[in-house]
């Protein structure tokens, strides 16, 4: 196991992301400083949108990074990490791991098993961001050290579909042959240890740590009519 792996092994991992195109969160100086406070509280690494995010953290932490670019482009379904252009200038920019999207569907850029091989050449390991099995498993054929979960619930596929998918990462573990990490749907301390249980190498948890907006209508909502 390489030892990026091996430091993320039963680690937290913070998302520091601005969800909302309104956040006034999203300078990417704002989002370095809450990946920065999360570290404080004992995260074990983070997951950043932006060669800027990931440049100005590289250079405050020394705990490891996985690195995103979202293009949201209509009329494509994926849009996390979607050129060699991308997972490139993520590698440059300090990124210890790229995290490309591998669901199904339509792509604006060059294929996933592209994208990670360049990712590779720039001596960085990959992750799948999948939503299901059979994706997850062509991943790691065409290249991924990593799958994590991250795409459950997002794709018509798995719409509706119970956040975190505990009884899918315990299929992946079984089935492959790479470490799984749980994305999508930690909000709670239990969410966190049930993750752990299943097998997780590690757990990443975004909003329920730096979307204020997101945590704030979660509350407001539990106000009585």
């Amino acid at each position: 196991m390489s030892p990026i792996l091996d430091r993320l092994k039963r680690q937290l991992v913070v998302s520091s992301q601005a969800m909302n195109p309104r956040s006034p969160l999203r300078r990417p100086e704002i989002l370095a400083l809450l990946a920065e406070a999360a570290e404080l509280g004992g995260a074990g690494g983070f997951r950043v949108d932006g060669t800027d995010v990931v440049r100005l953290l590289r250079g405050r932490t020394e705990l490891p990074i996985i690195g995103i670019a979202k293009d949201r482009r209509e009329g494509f379904d994926n849009y996390i990490t979607t050129s060699i252009a991308d997972a490139e200038a993520l590698s440059d920019a300090g990124a210890d791991i790229v995290a490309i999207q591998a669901t199904t569907g339509t792509r604006p850029g060059e294929s996933f098993a592209q994208i990670a091989a360049a990712a590779h050449r720039r001596g960085r390991l990959v992750m799948a961001d999948i939503a299901t099995f059979d994706e997850a498993q062509r991943a790691v054929t065409e290249g991924a050290d990593i799958v994590a979960t991250t795409m459950v619930g997002h794709t018509a596929q798995t719409e509706g579909a119970a956040r975190p998918p505990l009884d899918l990462v315990r299929r992946l573990l079984a089935e492959l042959d790479v470490p799984v990490i749980v994305e999508g749907g930690i909000w709670t301390p239990e969410h966190v240890a049930a993750s752990f249980a299943a097998g997780a190498h590690a757990v990443v948890c975004g909003s329920a740590i730096t979307a204020p907006d997101i945590i704030t209508s979660r509350l407001v909502a539990a106000i009585p009519a």
